[in-house]
C-alpha cells in the first residue's frame, strides 16, 4: 500500500501541474458548495418563511446532485492524466520498469484519481451544511439539511460508486485512445447519470408545485442501482484486462 500511495501522490502532483486539470479541480471544490450556499441564502433573503420552505422542498434534490456533479468531474482529469496522460507525455515505459506489482500499480492509479475526488466531495457536503445553516440562524430562519437525507444517501453512495466507476472506464480506454481530452468525452458520460435525480422528481410533483419524496427516493435509488451496475460491470473488466504486459505493448 505504501508503494501505491507514492505512484497516487506522484500522480495527483503531475496532475496539478496541467493548468487545466489544477483550475477544473479547484472549480469544482469551490463551485459546488458555493452553489448550494447561494441559491439557498438567496431564496431566504427574497422570500417569506412559508414560501421558502415550499420553494426548497422543490430544489433540494438539484443541490445534491449539483454537489455529486462536481465531486465527480475531477475524477475524470485526474484519471485521464494518470493513465492516458502516461503515454502522451511519454513517462508509461518508465514507470513499467519500476518494481512495481500489477496490484500496486493498479491501486496506485485508482487511489490517485479516486481520493481528491473523495476529499472533495466530502468537504463540499460539511461546508454546504454548515455554512447555510450559519447564515439561516443569522437571518432567523430555522436549521435544515442541504443536502437533505435524500441527498445525503445519494451522496454517500452512488457517488464513491461512480468515482471509481469513472477509474475503470479510464483504464479500459487507455489502450484506446492516444489524447487526454478524449479521455475526458469518453467518460464525462458517465457523469450524465447524475441526471436522473435532478429531472426523474420532476414527475411526482402535484399541481400545487410540491415534489413527492417518495418520487425523489425513487429517483436516488435508481441512480444507485446504475452506479453498481456501472461499477460491476467496469471493475470486472478492469481487474481482468489490467497487466503489465498489455501495457507494455501500448509504449
Amino acid at each position: 500500500m505504501n508503494k501505491s500511495m507514492v505512484v497516487a501522490m506522484w500522480d495527483i502532483r503531475n496532475a496539478l501541474t496541467v493548468k487545466f486539470v489544477k483550475y477544473g479541480i479547484v472549480l469544482a471544490a469551490v463551485f459546488g458548495p458555493a452553489l448550494v450556499i447561494l441559491t439557498v441564502v438567496g431564496m431566504a433573503l427574497v422570500t417569506t418563511p412559508t414560501v421558502f420552505n415550499e420553494v426548497i422542498q422543490l430544489i433540494l434534490p438539484y443541490m445534491s446532485s449539483m454537489l455529486a456533479i462536481f465531486a465527480v468531474i475531477p475524477t475524470t482529469m485526474l484519471a485521464a492524466n494518470a493513465l492516458v496522460g502516461e503515454r502522451e507525455q511519454n513517462t508509461l515505459e518508465p514507470l513499467l520498469c519500476t518494481p512495481l506489482t500489477d496490484r500496486e500499480l493498479l491501486w496506485g492509479k485508482v487511489l490517485g484519481s479516486a481520493l481528491p475526488s473523495l476529499i472533495i466531495l466530502v468537504s463540499s457536503v460539511v461546508i454546504a451544511e454548515v455554512v447555510t445553516n450559519l447564515f439561516l440562524a443569522i437571518l432567523g430562519y430555522p436549521l435544515i439539511l442541504v443536502p437533505d437525507l435524500p441527498g445525503l444517501f445519494l451522496l454517500s453512495t452512488a457517488v464513491p460508486l461512480t468515482i471509481f466507476a469513472i477509474v475503470a472506464v479510464m483504464i479500459l480506454i487507455s489502450g484506446r485512445v492516444t489524447r487526454v481530452y478524449e479521455a475526458y468525452q469518453t467518460t464525462g458520460a458517465v457523469v450524465m447519470t447524475f441526471i436522473i435525480p435532478m429531472i426523474l422528481p420532476l414527475a411526482g410533483m402535484d399541481d400545487s408545485g410540491i415534489v413527492d419524496v417518495g418520487m425523489i427516493w425513487f429517483a436516488n435509488v435508481l441512480t444507485l442501482v446504475i452506479a453498481i451496475i456501472l461499477f460491476a460491470i467496469s471493475w470486472t473488466l478492469a481487474i481482468t484486462r489490467f497487466n503489465r504486459d498489455r501495457l507494455i505493448s501500448l509504449v
